[in-house]
């Protein structure tokens, strides 16, 4: 007897009319909703998306992966690298192709052969739990960024002042001087997404479901920005989350800033805050320095990466890369 016909499946491109197809696979996937206006977020916002999905011959989609596209200061370059998220493929069909190379595998593939390598995107990067760390070392040859990621939680009432306390200010619309202040960082930091005001925008002002708090520093009688933080509440009373960071690079001016943060931590009632940095960041010195110590990391995630491009070397810029919760989608 013949074996049947193998089930036909196509890989292409995400695209705008999908949105209805890959809510359904979400829910699939994970087993809880992701509302329109979200997905029209991270699919379809300013900076598109990177994302290949595997269509049944009946039309259904049962696979995606992929993520936003940031625009990063690398080395003095200008690069695209890649933040994946919401990858996923749809229990029912997940052994259908059989083998090793099964449907999410093979999506996997036409991304990286889309995508990625010298002159287009340089490098990916995430923040997966152990089991997908671990399917991604299979799959798409993942390392773990050098140092690993670092959560560090300072109690409010106990914090250690300096003596100074810089001015800070709470941002209620996006202008070109954070265009300014990413400029100087690019100076500072030498592999990072960049937070001008498009992604400052984008990520802070333009979510359609959550509320932060951005605040910027600034010297007196200067009207540029020097800092910024981002801040929103955690579900547990009490507890903040600084969500984003840019601290200015000297360390009296760094330790002012936090300083004048703590104003604002205190006035929201906070007890307990949080941050989340790579554990080799020079900036993790400020931080501990106003008190703040290192917790095991709540959610276990584990910063992941890869390079594509021959001029980017994997160990350099697993140790360089510069990221924070802001560069995700958990808070």
């Amino acid at each position: 007897m013949s074996r049947p016909p193998r089930a036909e499946i196509h890989v292409r491109p995400l695209v705008s009319g999908d949105r209805d197809q890959v809510i359904a696979l979400w829910q699939a996937a994970f087993g809880k909703s992701l509302h329109p206006d979200v997905w029209q977020w991270k699919f379809q916002g300013v900076f598109g998306n990177r994302c290949m999905v595997a269509e049944h011959a009946n039309g259904q989609l049962i696979a995606m992966f992929g993520g936003v596209p940031y625009q990063a200061h690398c080395q003095g370059r200008r690069v695209e690298i890649v933040h994946l998220w919401d990858n996923m493929s749809h229990p029912q069909y997940r052994g259908l192709l059989g083998g090793r190379r099964g449907v999410y595998v093979r999506t996997i593939d036409a991304f990286l052969e889309a995508y990625c390598g010298d002159g287009k995107v340089v490098f990916l990067y995430g923040f997966p739990g152990e089991r997908h760390f671990r399917l991604g070392q299979l799959t798409q040859n993942y390392g773990r960024l050098e140092g690993g990621m670092a959560c560090l939680q300072g109690n409010v009432p106990e914090i250690s002042l300096p003596a100074r306390v810089a001015r800070v200010e709470r941002l209620m619309d996006p202008d070109g001087r954070l265009d300014g202040l990413a400029a100087l960082f690019d100076r500072q930091l030498p592999f990072w997404v960049r937070r001008d005001r498009r992604f400052i925008e984008w990520r802070y002002f333009r979510h359609p479901q959550r509320q932060y708090r951005v605040y910027v520093g600034r010297q007196r009688w200067r009207r540029d920005y020097t800092g910024l933080m981002v801040l929103t509440g955690a579900a547990e009373p009490g507890l903040g989350v600084v969500v984003d960071f840019m601290l200015p690079q000297d360390r009296q001016q760094a330790l002012a800033f936090l300083a004048g943060m703590w104003i604002e931590w205190q006035w929201l009632g906070w007890q307990t805050v949080r941050v989340w940095l790579p554990a080799n960041c020079p900036a993790r010195k400020v931080w501990e320095a106003m008190g703040f110590v290192e917790i095991p990391e709540p959610f276990g995630m584990i910063a992941t990466g890869r390079s594509f491009s021959s001029a980017l070397d994997w160990s350099w810029a697993s140790q360089n890369l510069f990221y924070t919760m802001g560069d995700g989608d958990l808070f």
